[in-house]
């Protein structure tokens, strides 16, 4: 079953007077005609039809009456009256915004304080360069989630359709092809092989102005290897996204995820169709926001502990509470211990890390015992009784990059130190 549209009250009575104002009678065929034209421009109609499939004489008198007709026929009717379907259609609000509850709570704060840039970007990305496939990439605790709801809540009245689809719980490609399906399709037989599956979303992508949100990318991806392989069973999850990526269509998908898939990255480029944007700490002056917003006193200090928690949001949320709770909100009296304390966000930082291959903790391992940034000369001179190739190192590099757990430092590009010591 294609998908239905219908008009709006307020656009049936566009639609009324714009057929008053063309002068023609509800049963001039030239309203049948010049749809079809529009339908299937490369074949010739004359009056007296036959018309475009889904084009008929009855469609048209339920369109006038605001009933449900086929997408296609829909938009050449408005278009023949000369109306924006857009300001005609019935919207439908379906975005279901299913927050994970140990990350609620953190996001309004840190996207009121320091991601208008962020937010800037993906908006620029999503409405004038036309991406189709977005990835919002960073550690855990850098409210990815948080952007991608804002995000979307912006741009609801710019899309037809606007929808949440968590990947937390690792749904299969079949689950939640159907699910997604059954959004235009309700009723409807479904085709039952997941390459149909794919061609039929992306068809409803092409004839719907969409944005889609897959939330928690990293719950598909395999454990032990390096960045951006999926699991046993996800494997054709690639094959969405890259057909999102690279097929022609108004619509745009956004990803966040802690790691970077490889479609993505193939696909991924500063004029593509298909961006990165990756998530760092936020401003010192942003972030302590945060800490005066929890009652901590002594300023000076606040840079420090900034500096040792870089900027995460979540993180320092954490630990300014613990500051208040156990040091009477003094930040200097935490910081004489020497210590991280990451408490809630601890379980999150360990997910990441148990998804890392052997290399990857070594070399993870390395950059935290020098305390200071590394070349790739200074890891293979601490790595050499483990024996890995340069091919090895700079693809584990690559993978903690994916996964953003280490960074570039100035002035040399090849220095590398962890993300978050």
């Amino acid at each position: 079953m294609a998908p239905t549209l219908k008009a709006s009250e307020a656009g049936l009575k566009q639609i009324q007077q714009a057929r008053k104002e063309k002068g023609w009678t509800i049963d001039y065929e030239e309203w049948l005609l010049a749809a079809s034209h529009l339908m299937a421009p490369d074949r010739e109609w004359r009056l007296g039809g036959p018309y475009a499939d889904g084009c008929s004489e009855s469609t048209w008198k339920r369109f006038l009456r605001g009933e449900k007709v086929g997408a296609r026929a829909f938009k050449a009717f408005c278009k023949v009256l000369g109306c924006d379907w857009r300001g005609v259609v019935e919207r439908e609000d379906v975005l279901g915004l299913q927050m994970d509850p140990g990350l609620a709570g953190v996001p309004d704060v840190t996207v009121g304080c320091d991601r208008l840039s962020e937010l800037t970007t993906l908006n620029q990305w999503v409405l004038q360069d036309n991406c189709r496939l977005i990835a919002i990439l960073g550690m855990g605790g850098m409210g990815k989630t948080t952007l991608a709801v804002h995000l979307a809540n912006q741009l609801k009245e710019q899309f037809d359709r606007v929808i949440w689809r968590s990947l937390h719980q690792a749904p299969s490609i079949t689950d939640q092809l159907d699910k997604l399906l059954s959004l235009w399709h309700s009723g409807a037989q479904i085709p039952a092989t997941v390459d149909g599956k794919i061609s039929q979303f992306i068809e409803d992508l092409q004839l719907q102005r969409c944005l889609i949100v897959f939330d928690g990318l990293e719950a598909l991806m395999t454990a032990n290897e390096l960045a951006g392989r999926y699991g046993e069973g996800y494997q054709e999850y690639a094959k969405l996204f890259r057909q999102i990526g690279s097929t022609n269509h108004r619509s745009c998908a956004v990803v966040t995820g802690t790691e970077k898939s490889r479609e993505i990255a193939v696909l991924e480029g500063k004029t593509s169709p298909v961006r990165c944007l990756h998530m760092a700490g936020l401003s010192t002056k942003a972030a302590k926001e945060i800490l005066r917003d929890r009652g901590l006193v002594e300023e000076p200090a606040w840079d420090e502990l900034i500096q040792r928690y870089r900027g995460n949001p979540l993180a320092l949320c954490i630990v300014s509470a613990t500051i208040a709770e156990i040091f009477n909100n003094r930040a200097s009296d935490f910081l004489r211990y020497n210590t991280i304390f990451l408490g809630g966000i601890t379980e999150i930082l360990d997910q990441q890390f148990e998804r890392l291959s052997d290399v990857e903790v070594k070399l993870l391992l390395q950059l935290a015992i020098s305390g200071e940034p590394l070349d790739m000369d200074g890891l293979r001179e601490r790595l050499v009784s483990a024996a890995f190739s340069t091919s090895e190192l700079m693809a584990a590099l690559e993978s903690l990059a994916w996964r953003s757990l280490i960074e570039k430092t100035a002035p040399t590009p090849q220095s590398l130190s962890p993300y978050n010591r």
